[in-house]
């Protein structure tokens, strides 16, 4: 078995990295000033990612302790294959615009991207939009995890949880639909069966995680996070005694009288 604080470390250690490559890929398509909208569209969704890994490097050791090794697990693997498939790009997108200089495309290359290369750009963009709509899914449970923390399941809570189960609900539904548009590149590349493959783990993986998080939605399990579990019940001492036996109390405990009857 693993240890749950091991985990935990692997997840925190493995978001740098993610950010660096995020960067780096932004930093390289915001260089070309005057490239096409595809390319722009898909500097919206690499900041985007960007913007949800900073939310999940915010989220506190005890929340993915009680989110659990599976989700912890499953959020490694998602973060990889963002961070892999950002990496693959970045390499692709500078042999694709080797002939530019001066933050300007040049016209072979203008047409290489702006042309011939929209499929992967468009497989990149939808596996970008992918990875921050789970990794904003992870971030979403965390905070209803930290929000109910010795709290009592109100009626309240249970319409936040049940929001938040069909937010998870929705991303499952979005992941299926992209996973299914997924098809072969017509350019029939290395480089372009590829990046189909490293889409098809991601979606894989992020299926996989959506399903963790959607069992962590449901209120036994925030229930069981909030460690709330307080009960309280009448005890019999013999034939003329009662008395008062609780578990976890959350406030104060008043009018009991320990005499007997």
């Amino acid at each position: 078995m693993s240890d749950p604080l091991s985990v935990v470390a692997g997840v925190v250690g493995i978001i740098v990295p993610a950010l660096h490559g995020t960067r780096l890929l932004l930093n390289d398509l915001q260089k070309l000033k005057d490239a096409p909208k595809a390319v722009k569209r898909l500097v919206e969704d690499v900041y985007s990612v960007d913007t949800a890994l900073i939310l999940l490097q915010s989220v506190k050791d005890r929340e993915w302790e009680a989110l659990g090794p599976g989700v912890a697990e499953q959020s490694k693997t998602t973060i990889s294959s963002c961070t892999q498939a950002c990496d693959l790009f970045r390499t692709d997108l500078q042999r694709w615009t080797r002939y530019s200089e001066d933050k300007k495309l040049a016209w072979q290359d203008r047409a290489n991207v702006g042309f011939f290369k929209q499929g992967q750009i468009k497989a990149m963009s939808e596996q970008l939009q992918n990875c921050k709509l789970t990794i904003n899914s992870v971030v979403s449970i965390a905070t209803l995890y930290s929000s109910v923390r010795h709290s009592h399941i109100t009626e309240e809570i249970k319409k936040t949880i049940s929001t938040k189960q069909a937010e998870v609900k929705g991303a499952i539904t979005t992941t299926d639909n992209d996973d299914e548009e997924v098809t072969a590149p017509k350019e029939g590349k290395a480089e372009a069966l590829r990046q189909l493959l490293e889409e098809r783990k991601a979606m894989s993986a992020s299926r996989k995680l959506l399903d963790e998080l959607l069992s962590k939605s449901q209120e036994e399990a925030v229930a069981k996070a909030a460690g709330n579990q307080s009960r309280a019940n009448m005890m019999i001492f013999g034939d003329q005694n009662s008395g008062f036996q609780a578990g976890i109390i959350n406030g104060g405990v008043t009018g009991i009288n320990f005499g007997g009857k």
